[in-house]
């Protein structure tokens, strides 16, 4: 075989293999593309603004987004990675402020998250992008010992030449490209939830308390009777708690959730958790962002949409005088599992036993933990609901 032959079906090879992989290429393409894009655009918005602020958050950004290129998965912490660069930018425009994360408004909040929504649906919706992002999480590790469940996976575990070619190609052109893209999210999130020049809207604490009563109780979420067992199980952490409910407790709760669930689904895996798969796991994010930002629909969160988190964070901290007994009571009586009509039970509750202490700032305080019961219920129901799509290996 002379050499021009061996290039002749070198050639022919290599042209095979591009056109099995033509859509996997095309994603990976299209989504490298978009996120250079993005990235130019940050760029020239902070070339050409005038705000130093401005431009400080956008470089912090930038930076966070450069330290990704090299980064290994194995190392790279997702969790402290978005909460540093939020803290960065919210200290960059509250620079005085004891807690200037806690400066963000809930209307902006909740704005910025719809914005995020629409880019996280933008990438979805690319060309191609689903056929290159069908790996699950677990394959961006190294020896992961996977779910026999995923037998039939189409990730880049698979043997052969299209495997050495797709892994590179996975992990360098989409992984990278998804984190950057993350982190790109977060700090045009921090950018608009901090940046703003609004002001804090006014709100009387007992006109609030008066309309939670008319919060609905979360539906029901159609579930197989072993997944619904472990949410009620998780959900009672939540409703039964006679004292307040810290929001790093919360995450703990969402967490052990989803593990618990992840598990239920694929008991054999090393990490259950990460056996999402990334389109599917795309498509969640999206889903939960639009369920949350359609709170601000809601008359009665209205009213505290304008509130920096600060105030809520500050109200003063209630002392419950109730164990769990009385709270189960509560909930027996008025059927509210999801605790819609906690707040005012609570005020009517110490009006009777301490009439003299309900000033201002203790009716604020049971606002603030009545309101956060019913949200925190609210976003559980959504994890719950997300994990099963995630995680069931037959939908």
């Amino acid at each position: 075989m002379t050499l021009f032959d061996i290039l002749l079906l070198s050639g022919v090879v290599t042209l095979a293999v591009m056109l099995s992989i033509k859509n996997e290429l095309i994603g990976g393409y299209r989504l490298l593309s978009w996120m250079k894009r993005r990235l130019a655009l940050l760029k020239e918005r902070g070339q050409k603004t005038i705000l130093e602020k401005e431009q400080l958050a956008i470089q912090e950004t930038l930076m966070a987004c450069e330290g990704l290129w090299n980064i290994s998965f194995e190392e790279w912490d997702f969790k402290s990675a978005t909460l540093s660069l939020i803290k960065k930018i919210a200290f960059i425009y509250h620079p005085n402020e004891k807690s200037p994360i806690e400066q963000a408004r809930l209307e902006d909040v909740l704005e910025a998250l719809q914005e995020a929504n629409q880019k996280i649906l933008h990438v979805i919706h690319l060309p191609q992008v689903e056929y290159v992002t069908q790996f699950r999480v677990a394959h961006i590790f190294k020896n992961y010992k996977t779910s026999p469940n995923n037998s039939r996976d189409t990730g880049p575990s698979k043997s052969g030449i299209k495997s050495r070619l797709l892994k590179p190609l996975i992990l360098k052109w989409v992984v990278r490209s998804l984190l950057i893209q993350w982190v790109l999210l977060v700090g045009e999130a921090a950018l608009k939830v901090y940046g703003g020049d609004k002001e804090e809207g006014g709100v009387e604490a007992e006109a609030v308390l008066a309309d939670l009563e008319n919060l609905p109780d979360a539906p029901d979420i159609p579930l197989p009777e072993s997944v619904k067992k472990i949410v009620e199980s998780s959900k009672k952490k939540i409703v039964f708690s006679p004292t307040e409910i810290p929001w790093r407790k919360v995450g703990q709760i969402y967490f052990i959730l989803t593990d618990q669930i992840a598990r239920h689904y694929h008991s054999d895996s090393t990490f259950p958790i990460y056996e999402a798969r990334v389109c599917d796991l795309l498509k969640s994010v999206a889903d939960f962002l639009e369920g949350v930002t359609r709170l601000g629909q809601k008359p009665v969160l209205n009213k505290i949409l304008k509130i920096r988190i600060s105030r809520l964070t500050q109200a003063k901290d209630l002392a419950l005088p109730f164990g769990q007994n009385k709270i189960s009571e509560w909930v027996n009586k008025y059927q509210v599992g999801g605790i819609a009509k906690w707040s005012h039970t609570l005020y009517r509750t110490l009006q009777k036993k301490q009439p003299g202490i309900l000033l201002r700032d203790v009716v604020l305080g049971i606002v603030k933990e009545g309101g956060k019961r019913w949200f925190v219920l609210y976003l559980h129901g959504k994890v719950a609901a997300e994990a099963n799509k995630l995680y069931d290996p037959n939908p």
